[in-house]
């Protein structure tokens, strides 16, 4: 308790220093400030060529309260991010690459397209893969459930079109593979020989599937009436699901149902998946699990083959137009819950609470969040959270307080 106390001081003092007593608003409408150093943007004079080059850089102070952690009350390098935007008539290119600690590194997105309108474009190398809510199922810092299952800032190796207006939302994606491992930003299909480094060899050597060929699907419809805005949305996702020691093909699918709901402050987003794992395993290797990894920032974990996902995320903005720097400060609150079907594997569940603060170029979170039954969550100790639940610490609840800083130019 001790320590929520000094977590919740240390929210009120990084607003207090973030906020200073500024001018009054002008009467007209001012020119959009321009991005901070180091920022750079170029502009040919004939408009058809432009580069941006910005980023950011954050850091986290994280307390976390299981035994086999070494984050209690410790501050963390978070990450450095290069963002670089540029278009040639037509043609466009966007990459966001990001610098861990422990020599990691991703890429959370990294294409190059072409746009055939204001409406249309074809985007070709690592785009997101269309589905669900976009490109973040929660509010807070802290991820949740549909991002470690794959659902939520998600890229593949392949390409994809997308039409946007102010009603309709459709996109259309085929990715021939994932994307490579060292560079994942999220978790995704993994075999144990990529993931070897960061995987537990008694429960996951064996694991030797990945996906291929993966086709999604996501439409959106977005309805306006007063102040009320509501996008409702489906999504669709397949793909084979190849083992490398049998050389046979199983299956994989997803289906999944979204909305966002805003009035005026409020905003209400909800997320219902039901996925499935059909793998062609050898002889003596479950069907009921799946190994997933990314670039060995956290530990590759095996997920059930089979199971049904919901999230509800509620956020509420409070303006602040007497702080100065800080113009905004957003309440939210996450829960999402993972609820599987073997028989005897307990649910999954996390729920966040927390404020994120808007001062740009200065932009912070402070997250409370609960976890049962997942992984970062110390229930990872043999990489059975999002299973079996068989580990030392399974269906008991875990807390971490997280406080993210960050500088974006």
């Amino acid at each position: 308790m001790k320590k929520y106390i000094a977590g919740v001081g240390l929210m009120f003092t990084s607003a207090l220093v973030l906020a200073e007593t500024g001018p009054a608003a002008p009467t007209k409408v001012p020119e959009p400030p321009k991005k901070p150093f180091p920022h750079i943007s170029w502009k040919s004079d004939d408009g058809l060529a432009s580069l941006d080059i910005g980023g950011a850089l954050r850091t986290n102070w994280r307390d976390e309260h299981w035994d086999t952690s070494e984050n209690h009350t410790r501050w963390l390098f978070d990450t450095f991010r290069l963002d670089v935007k540029a278009h040639y008539d037509k043609a466009f290119l966007d990459v966001n690459y990001w610098f861990y600690d422990l020599n990691k590194r991703s890429i959370d997105r990294g294409y190059v397209g072409w746009q055939f309108d204001n409406q249309s474009n074809l985007q070709v190398g690592l785009p997101f893969k269309p589905f669900g809510l976009e490109p973040y199922p929660q509010f807070g810092w802290s991820y949740h459930i549909p991002y470690f299952m794959g659902y939520g800032v998600s890229n593949g190796l392949g390409l994809k079109y997308s039409y946007k207006d102010k009603d309709w939302d459709v996109q259309l994606g085929y990715f021939p593979r994932m994307s490579p491992t060292g560079v994942r930003y999220s978790g995704e299909v993994g075999r144990y020989a990529d993931l070897k480094n960061n995987a537990i060899a008694f429960t996951q050597s064996r694991q030797d599937n990945e996906k291929r060929n993966q086709v999604n699907a996501r439409v959106a419809r977005t309805f306006t009436s007063g102040n009320w805005k509501t996008e409702l949305g489906g999504s669709l996702a397949a793909s084979q699901l190849y083992n490398d020691t049998t050389d046979d093909n199983g299956s994989y699918w997803a289906a999944g149902v979204h909305s966002v709901i805003s009035n005026g402050p409020w905003t209400l987003t909800t997320e219902g998946i039901r996925y499935e794992f059909d793998p062609k395993n050898p002889t003596g290797v479950s069907d009921d699990s799946i190994l997933m990894g990314g670039n060995g920032l956290t530990s590759a974990y095996l997920i059930a083959a089979k199971a049904t996902i919901g999230a509800v995320n509620l956020g509420y903005d409070i303006p602040t137009p007497g702080l100065g720097m800080l113009k905004k400060v957003k309440v939210f609150n996450d829960y999402s819950r993972m609820m599987k079907d073997k028989s005897g594997w307990d649910d999954s569940q996390m729920y966040s609470v927390g404020l994120q603060f808007f001062a740009m170029p200065i932009m912070g979170w402070v997250d409370l969040t609960w976890a049962k039954n997942a992984n970062p969550y110390g229930g990872s100790e043999n990489g059975t959270g999002w299973t079996s639940t068989s580990s030392v610490g399974s269906n008991k609840w875990y807390y971490r307080t997280n406080v993210n800083i960050g500088y974006y130019f």
